[in-house]
């Protein structure tokens, strides 16, 4: 063994410096935290992390919760391996915990007896805390692991909360917010809430009250939700931000109850201000896309971004406005250009609360007229209810086309906005042809009737069906339709394709017929309103921007989109379109101009001189901005209305036909018995300062009796006027307004007879 000893010895003197070797030395310093070789080692516990820390947790009487597993780590950061926690509480009285982490909101049953486990009945707390005589009190709950303590979670125990109301605060302050918040603007969520006493609704914690604490205090942390995040947000401390315009309601919750608190609204804009190239009015060439420029503020007077408008066109066929303001011209043409914030898109709002805070309602732009120089050959399409028949004229030609026969004979013919479809009312089936072929592309048998209107996005047809006394809206793709009671004369939708408006007889109530304005949303689905007319109404038309609708009849009416939160006489609550404005003409058939802001309208008054009638409007006061009081809400009259006769007689008048460029409408009508050939083609210009305008007449060539129907070329060239006496379809120049070409479209009746047409369509060509 000695000289086993004194060999070790000798090896390790003649080893060189700079070699080591590890069975000579050891480091147990290393295994430590404090690198000391004593206290704490590296894979022991040193923390323990027990959430929610920050927002602690919130229990009613008898409520039961498991805890968060806790999450142990070593004094280096890595997470340390525990096999099992100890759960304290700072009062079992008021929370009890079981060995696995489950709360108790009072005391667990232990050694029950009868087969009951322990930690399954959870008893509410033996006396109920009382602070200040409320009930409700707070504990604080940790985990323990290898003699480490975690941090403390508070726990708040309290009464059942029964409802809780919002409170809007400053952030970081008592200060009480009223009506909107601007976008990106935060504030403070708190509340009010109650609990019950005796059957009766009690104050149990208000951020506003010297008699209650705060709910912070009292219930905890209380957990809030928006139902729209498009329009706020919020992060788990209650702080919500602004986000888009509209109102969405918020839920709260707390210890496992929730209710709606209330509503929020983000401000909606006050103005829009669009422009091309800085100016309201602009050229845009054929083939050419420029980008309208937009600015919005609020009600409060802060810039809005990233809102989604609705960009309107009064022309959109020729001059289209897309997505974010896009101006694209097909075809030569004039249109008015608007930006709408249009529900649900922007500003939206439920329903039960549109008007809170000025939200839920359209709000529009100011118009940016766009030209686009040169001219556009056009389609014309001809048919007639007396004629099984129907005709296409290409006027790059100056032909007409090969006669087409319809499988029933139509009662009426409607193109969609992109003159893609033709679609052919019959009391048998709807019949629908393709404009590009010419061709029956579909017949649907299901409905039958009157095509009324067609949807700008060509999905819904609006069919009106005198014989089952039902409206249909038919959706092109897929053939379903939905039915509603009533008959209709005359219907349009707005350029946004969300609502559409229809006149006529509702017989739901009275087997005689009520006159009738039919509204259909795409949010609110059918709403009536009778209309409060000795003659009924015949006809309709819309203004752009679309802020309301203006019904012929006797008294000449005007409904707006105004939604009521309070009832009046006459005016129910939540009533959306009700009466705007009346004006004490009659009128048999109405348009609105290009521009919006003149309604000419032209009445027999039960003889054969007919007078016409020039409505001046006021779009900007239409729009609504606060409660709608009971009527005269919505639509001003800008200024008297003018009157004046028309040099002609008519047994009835047919149409007001407006131009798509300028404020000029002919008047087309039936003849009298008897007229001999030599009729005119009367116009009206109006005035822009609310005198009466210019009236005027073409004469019309050959042997027309009467102008009966007409149409416009898009491009405003040319107005096509078919009459009756001659059977012919005249050409009107704009330019020179005179009769300067005439056709006959040849359509015949069941008996070979020629028939004039009174349906037409119109839609241009490209020239090249």
């Amino acid at each position: 063994m000695r000289r086993l000893l004194t060999l070790v010895f000798l090896l390790c003197l003649t080893i060189p410096a700079g070699i080591t070797l590890t069975s000579c030395s050891r480091n147990p310093q290393a295994a430590y935290c404090n690198g000391e070789g004593y206290g704490l080692k590296l894979t022991q516990v040193a923390s323990i992390d027990l959430e929610p820390r920050t927002t602690g947790i919130s229990l009613a009487f008898g409520q039961t919760q498991q805890l968060a597993t806790p999450t142990a780590y070593t004094c280096k950061g890595a997470k340390a391996s525990v096999t099992s926690f100890t759960y304290g509480t700072s009062n079992n009285q008021l929370l009890d915990i079981s060995p696995s982490g489950n709360l108790c909101a009072g005391t667990w049953n232990r050694r029950t007896g009868g087969g009951i486990p322990d930690y399954t009945i959870c008893n509410y707390p033996t006396p109920l805390p009382t602070t200040n005589g409320l009930p409700y009190g707070s504990v604080t709950v940790t985990a323990t692991a290898q003699s480490v303590t975690s941090d403390a979670v508070t726990v708040w125990v309290h009464a059942q909360v029964t409802s809780v109301s919002l409170v809007l605060q400053q952030v970081g302050s008592n200060s009480t917010i009223n009506g909107c918040l601007s976008q990106t603007q935060t504030a403070q969520l708190n509340s009010q809430a109650y609990y019950s006493l005796n059957g009766a609704q009690t104050l149990l914690c208000s951020p506003s009250s010297t008699t209650v604490p705060s709910c912070s205090q009292a219930i905890g942390n209380l957990t809030y939700a928006s139902q729209n995040p498009n329009i706020a947000t919020i992060d788990e401390f209650g702080v919500i931000t602004a986000q888009q315009p509209g109102t969405t309601y918020i839920t709260a919750s707390v210890a496992g109850s929730g209710s709606s608190a209330g509503e929020f609204s983000t401000c909606p804009p006050a103005s829009i201000n669009i422009t091309l190239n800085g100016q309201t009015k602009g050229t845009v060439t054929q083939g050419v896309t420029q980008n309208l420029v937009t600015t919005v503020y609020d009600t409060k007077g802060n810039k809005l971004t990233g809102l989604s408008l609705d960009y309107q066109s009064t022309n959109p066929l020729n001059i289209s406005a897309g997505t974010g303001g896009a101006i694209t011209a097909n075809f030569a043409g004039q249109a008015d250009i608007y930006a709408v914030c249009q529900p649900t898109t922007c500003n939206t709002a439920p329903i039960d609360v549109i008007g809170l805070n000025q939200t839920g309602t359209p709000i529009t732009s100011n118009p940016v007229t766009i030209t686009t120089p040169g001219t556009a050959s056009t389609f014309l399409w001809l048919a007639s209810p007396q004629s099984q028949y129907f005709v296409p004229v290409e006027l790059l030609t100056g032909t007409l086309g090969s006669t087409v026969k319809l499988p029933y004979f139509p009662n009426s013919m409607v193109m969609d906005r992109d003159g893609n479809d033709l679609y052919f009312g019959s009391s048998h089936e709807l019949m629908v042809y393709s404009t590009t072929t010419n061709a029956l592309i579909k017949e649907d048998p299901s409905v039958q009737g009157v095509v009324l209107a067609v949807s700008p996005d060509n999905q819904k047809v609006l069919m009106s069906d005198p014989v089952r006394k039902l409206f249909y809206l038919y959706t092109v793709n897929g053939g379903r339709s939905q039915t509603f009671a009533g008959v209709g004369n005359s219907a349009y939708w707005t350029p946004d394709a969300k609502t559409l408006y229809a006149v006529g007889t509702d017989f739901s109530t009275n087997s005689a017929g009520v006159p009738t304005l039919f509204v259909y949303n795409v949010n609110t689905g059918w709403t009536t309103y009778p209309l409060n007319q000795t003659t009924p109404s015949q006809s309709l038309a819309i203004t752009v921007p679309s802020v309301g609708a203006f019904l012929s009849g006797y008294p000449t009416l005007a409904h707006a989109w105004c939604p009521n939160l309070t009832p009046s006489p006459g005016y129910p609550q939540g009533q959306a379109y009700p009466q705007a404005a009346q004006v004490n003409v009659e009128t048999d058939q109405i348009a609105a101009t290009n521009d919006g802001t003149h309604i000419i309208g032209v009445g027999l008054n039960g003889g054969t001189t007919p007078t016409l009638s020039d409505i001046n409007i006021n779009l900007a006061s239409s729009l609504v901005t606060g409660a709608c009081p009971a009527a005269e809400n919505g639509i001003t009259i800008a200024t008297p209305f003018q009157q004046t006769p028309l040099p002609f007689q008519a047994s009835t008048i047919t149409g007001v036909v407006p131009s798509p460029a300028n404020n000029l409408s002919f008047v087309t009508y039936d003849a009298v018995n008897g007229a001999k050939p030599g009729s005119i083609l009367p116009y009206y210009q109006p005035n822009t300062n609310g005198s009466l305008g210019q009236v005027g007449s073409v004469t019309l060539a050959g042997s027309a009796t009467a102008p009966i129907a007409g149409v416009f070329s898009l491009d405003n060239t040319l107005f096509f006027v078919s009459t009756s006496g001659d059977n012919a379809v005249h050409y009107i120049n704009m330019s020179t307004l005179q009769d300067t070409k005439q056709i006959t479209p040849g359509l015949v009746d069941a008996n070979g007879n020629v028939v004039p047409a009174t349906l037409l369509a119109v839609k241009p060509r490209p020239t090249t």
